[in-house]
């Protein structure tokens, strides 16, 4: 029995950061301005859509244990919510991954890494219209299969 309570005790710290809590409230916060909506999802929705996903993805879903997603509309709110996320992603140790503009938006990506696995990942959208959305995930993510995350559709 001490020799599970010890391993517990090791695996704990896994555990525990296997989501950002701060993104939760801040997602939780948010939602109650206009035009802000939050959602979550978890291991048993996770492995939903992994049971009905295509083939391609399901390795995908399979390497997540949560998501957390953002979405702002609300014009004046988007500053005050692209600076929280960002001092999140200072708290949390995150550093930056990579930026892309796509034309519609520019996608900036943080992570939080033990070797080559990013076990959180928070993608800042910010539209060129002036809303933006945060997603944050949870896991244990290959570096050298980030492009496949950018394949999940919402």
């Amino acid at each position: 029995m001490r020799r599970y309570i010890l391993l517990l005790i090791a695996l704990l710290p896994f555990v525990v950061s296997a989501q950002i809590p701060a993104i939760v409230s801040l997602g939780k916060e948010a939602s109650k301005q206009k035009g802000v909506e939050y959602d979550s999802v978890g291991s048993v929705m996770l492995g939903m859509a992994q049971t009905f996903s295509n083939k391609e993805q399901r390795e995908t879903f399979k390497m997540l244990s949560n998501i957390e997603m953002i979405e702002c509309k609300n014009i004046d709110y988007a500053p005050i919510l692209t600076s929280r996320v960002m001092a999140i992603v200072r708290n949390v140790g995150a550093t930056f991954i990579a930026s892309q503009d796509d034309g519609k938006a520019l996608n900036e990506l943080y992570g939080v890494k033990r070797g080559d696995i990013i076990t959180e990942l928070i993608i800042l959208v910010k539209s060129h219209k002036g809303g933006v959305a945060v997603v944050a995930m949870s896991g244990e993510i290959p570096t050298n299969r980030l492009a496949e995350i950018a394949k999940i559709k919402r």
